[in-house]
């Protein structure tokens, strides 16, 4: 149960990342959102999308944390994008890319949380 967990997190997670970096390509004639040009916001986007996951991989797999974090690259910038359009897909609020990414982040951290509780 708690890898499961783990492993639904680590997804929301690069999501995460995944819903910010949407956030600044659409931009509606080179104006980009003010909420995606605040450095917390693209703190918490880079450590979701890039540090996170690192934990969940390192509880699932017995690994150094060094090596899954060069990993965890690849895996961010090319699977990102499905990820990031599964989640839109199935669970895209309607209300907009800032709420989708609050909720993703959200369900990622409870995720990582209560799987790193029950590791």
């Amino acid at each position: 149960m708690s890898t499961i967990l783990l492993i639904i997190g680590a997804v929301l997670l690069i999501s995460t990342f995944g819903i910010y970096s949407r956030m600044k390509n659409e931009s509606i004639e080179g104006i980009i959102p003010m909420y995606s040009l605040k450095p917390l916001m693209t703190a918490i986007a880079w450590i979701s999308g890039f540090v996170l996951p690192v934990v969940a991989w390192a509880n699932i797999i017995e690994f150094h944390w060094l090596v899954l974090f060069f990993i965890n690259i690849p895996v961010v910038w090319f699977l990102g994008p499905w990820l990031t359009k599964g989640f839109l897909v199935r669970f895209a609020s309607g209300k907009g890319l800032d709420k989708d990414f609050s909720t993703a982040l959200a369900a990622g951290v409870i995720a990582l949380a209560i799987g790193l509780i029950l590791k």
